[in-house]
């Protein structure tokens, strides 16, 4: 039924579609992306790219609040518009919500919409608003009110599909490396943080350690968590052979697998713990002063390699293909099993994905400890540390 009312949809709007694009007069441009941190920064390129092409126009970003720090450390955006979508609300709530997004949309007199949600409500928001030009996925017929409706490259890096929002304004790309600027006031922090409890004369590799994860506006799936025992090898060689320092990171509840992981262990005097006490641009701070970041497909693993912190990533639900960090100082670790990845575009909309269908998530208890300690030290040894 559903496929049949967006196939009508498309038709009523048939008339808008392809509508001619005059790239000079684009001045004012925005782009819409609630959620969540690795998402949001995945859109980085495309930012850098549309201010390389259009320098004189005026780019606005629309986000909830989860992320609005990171947007806001971000020079390609001028201005951003708040739009919490994710927060509890009735249904009369949730429509006052959006009239409000629609206001906030309109008042900003926008030539191009560049939305990066694969849902017909988001990409109706700046038709309703009056934006002429509007691009984005057609995924499943849910762009039927978009102008330049572009086919959604599930296979693809989530980057490169956002890049693919370029075409329509015959832009070119300013390549794909994911951007963070981290403010001074952060760094200040960050480096006050460490001073108060790295001992003098400490050298090992300053190691970050993200064991939490999986929690977003509502969704939570542990299932992309690995084993506390895993972590707590890895910790253990990497400070036996490398004097490694290592630096726990996350929110507040993610202090609770820390818990597990350093509770009763020879590491619980050594370790400094990070979770909860840092916002997200503190927490880029730290990162960008780590030589090495593991954890699993999370927003601070993404933060980490935008600040060009190498990254060992493990990866078990979810496809690296489409979310890992790219380049030479990322790494991934994974174990082959038929289910994964279980989390994908098409599966995330045809079932509860947050709970694996096998009981047990083999794809992340399956992963050894030997071959994340072999990623973590062919990075530390490529940056120039070795065994003690």
């Amino acid at each position: 039924m559903k496929t049949w009312i967006f196939k009508g949809l498309r038709l009523l709007f048939w008339g808008a579609r392809h509508k001619h694009l005059v790239t000079a007069n684009v001045q004012r441009i925005l782009v819409i992306k609630l959620c969540c941190i690795g998402d949001v920064l995945f859109t980085t390129p495309l930012l850098r790219a549309l201010h390389a092409n259009f320098p004189r126009a005026h780019i606005d970003y629309m986000v909830s609040p989860w992320c609005r720090e990171l947007v806001r450390a971000n020079s390609n955006v001028q201005r951003i518009l708040d739009f919490d979508a994710y927060a509890p609300a009735s249904g009369w709530g949730k429509l006052v919500r959006g009239w409000r997004a629609r206001q906030d949309i309109r008042r900003g007199c926008y030539d191009v919409a560049i939305v990066l949600h694969r849902s017909g409500l988001a990409t109706l928001l700046p038709f309703l608003a009056g934006v002429p030009i509007r691009i984005g996925w057609d995924w499943q017929g849910q762009g039927f009110s978009l102008t330049h409706p572009l086919k959604y490259r599930g296979e693809e890096h989530e980057v490169d599909r956002a890049l693919d929002c370029l075409l329509p304004l015959g832009a070119g790309s300013e390549g794909d490396a994911l951007e963070m600027a981290v403010p001074s006031d952060a760094r200040q922090f960050a480096e006050a943080f460490l001073q108060a409890r790295v001992a003098a004369g400490e050298h090992g590799p300053l190691v970050a350690i993200f064991a939490g994860g999986g929690v977003n506006p509502g969704t939570v799936m542990n299932t992309k968590r690995w084993k506390p025992s895993g972590y707590l090898e890895v910790c253990r060689e990497l400070t036996r052979a490398y004097r490694a320092r290592l630096l726990f990171v996350g929110t507040k509840s993610d202090a609770e697998v820390g818990d597990l992981i350093l509770t009763e262990s020879e590491l619980q005097a050594t370790a400094i713990r990070a979770e909860g006490k840092t916002d997200l641009l503190q927490l880029a701070a730290l990162l960008e002063m780590c030589d090495l970041f593991i954890g699993g497909d999370s927003g601070p693993l993404h933060l980490a390699a935008a600040v060009e912190t190498p990254t060992v990533s493990i990866y078990g639900p979810t496809d690296p293909k489409r979310l890992a960090p790219r380049g030479a100082w990322h790494r991934v670790v994974r174990h082959e099993v038929s289910c994964a990845p279980c989390y994908t575009p098409d599966t995330v909309h045809q079932e509860d994905v947050t709970v694996c269908r096998r009981g047990s998530p083999v794809c992340m208890l399956e992963v050894t400890p030997e071959a994340v300690l072999d990623a973590a030290e062919e990075l530390l040894h490529k940056k120039g540390f070795l065994k003690s």
